[in-house]
């Protein structure tokens, strides 16, 4: 009986693999806090793209142009229009550089709609980009967050 307990007091304080098990778990606490970094830097970075593109699109849609006749152009009345300059390939290219879920769109939200269909100059023309960015990681480990969050900007500028 003496032996069986030298023996067990001697397995309860060996410390052999003690620094693994450690080493586990601090590193699975590290990467998870290194995914959640990488998850709201891909918001911002997400975020930063729509703002451009916001300001891409307002400033294509002010800058003064003219038909053949030379009267001028309404920005609704542009050809490529602004969603189009905004989210084609060949254009500026918003869905290249947003993930494919993101669902980019580009609105004019109707407190300023004037300047988006009279043309006029000085007035205003706002332009709208909304775009979803889908969690990674963060909303596995923040309740409530949801799985997704719809990104906005919003620019406004005045007709040349």
């Amino acid at each position: 009986m003496d032996t069986i307990l030298r023996i067990l007091h001697r397995w309860h304080r060996q410390t052999q693999g003690s620094v693994m098990v450690e080493f586990a778990v601090i590193c699975a606490v590290f990467l998870t806090i290194v995914a959640g970094i990488m998850d709201l830097g891909h918001a911002f970075y997400m975020d930063q793209v729509i703002t451009n593109a916001s300001r891409e699109g307002a400033r294509y849609g002010v800058v003064f142009q003219t038909n053949s006749s030379g009267v001028r152009l309404a920005p609704n009345a542009l050809s490529p229009t602004i969603q189009s300059h905004v989210l084609d390939k060949d254009k500026w290219d918003l869905t290249d550089r947003l993930p494919t879920d993101a669902n980019p769109q580009v609105t004019f939200p109707t407190t300023t709609p004037y300047g988006y269909t009279t043309g006029a100059a000085g007035d205003p023309l706002a332009v709208q980009v909304t775009a979803v960015k889908t969690w990674w990681i963060l909303s596995k480990f923040i309740p409530g967050l949801g799985s997704s969050k719809t990104l906005s900007a919003t620019t406004v500028m005045r007709l040349e």
